[in-house]
């Protein structure tokens, strides 16, 4: 995307501030997960959202992502909740042909037996996106883990992609912290260390 306000090193993993709108992303948007069911994202509207997007060869790092922000944030639930980011996990199947679909469904649910306790109390079923509109809404690499934060107007707040390092996972949560209403931001951390001093030139 070319309107990114600056893109932070951090840590082998590029993270990002956005400045500009993906129009709507959500809207018309529905995806089914492993057991058949039907999630309509443009329900979505109005509440802050967390995606993290991966293809199969990027299904490690977001099992790790996931593990990492489940230990360390309780602002996040599968669908809309009072004061809750939603956090939706995405499995990016564009190029899979139909008649690969079952195969690929079969190695999805191994991707959801891997899935943290914390992770799967917290996110969405993993969710099929066979025509990868929603990676490819945000330009998300192939073969790595991409994490965006949307505001409730489905505007981009922040995004990670690559592996979950500690530093990138910190501003992640800040930001999901930032996105829930203040008076529930005091019980909304776990351990995470304060790395203001590092990426303080850069603006939410």
């Amino acid at each position: 995307m070319s309107a990114l306000l600056r893109t932070v090193a951090v840590a082998g993993a590029a993270l990002f501030v956005l400045a500009a709108t993906v129009a709507e992303p959500l809207t018309g948007v529905t995806l089914e997960d492993g057991s058949g069911r039907v999630w309509h994202l443009e329900e979505l509207r109005g509440v802050p959202v967390l995606l993290v997007i991966a293809d199969r060869r990027a299904s490690e790092q977001a099992n790790a992502w996931g593990e990492r922000l489940a230990a360390q944030t309780e602002v996040l639930a599968p669908w809309r909740a009072t004061n809750k980011v939603v956090w939706l996990a995405v499995a990016d199947l564009r190029g899979v042909p139909d008649y690969a679909r079952d195969a690929a469904r079969a190695r999805l649910q191994e991707r959801e037996a891997g899935r943290s306790e914390g992770e799967r109390r917290q996110a969405s079923p993993l969710l099929l996106d066979w025509d990868g509109r929603l990676g490819a809404s945000f330009e998300a690499p192939r073969a790595e883990a991409f994490v965006v934060l949307l505001s409730p107007e489905q505007r981009p707040l922040i995004r990670a992609h690559g592996a979950p390092t500690t530093e990138a996972v910190a501003r992640v949560v800040e930001a999901l912290t930032a996105a829930v209403p203040h008076s529930d931001r005091g019980a909304s951390l776990r351990n995470v260390p304060n790395t203001r001093s590092k990426t303080e030139n850069v603006a939410l």
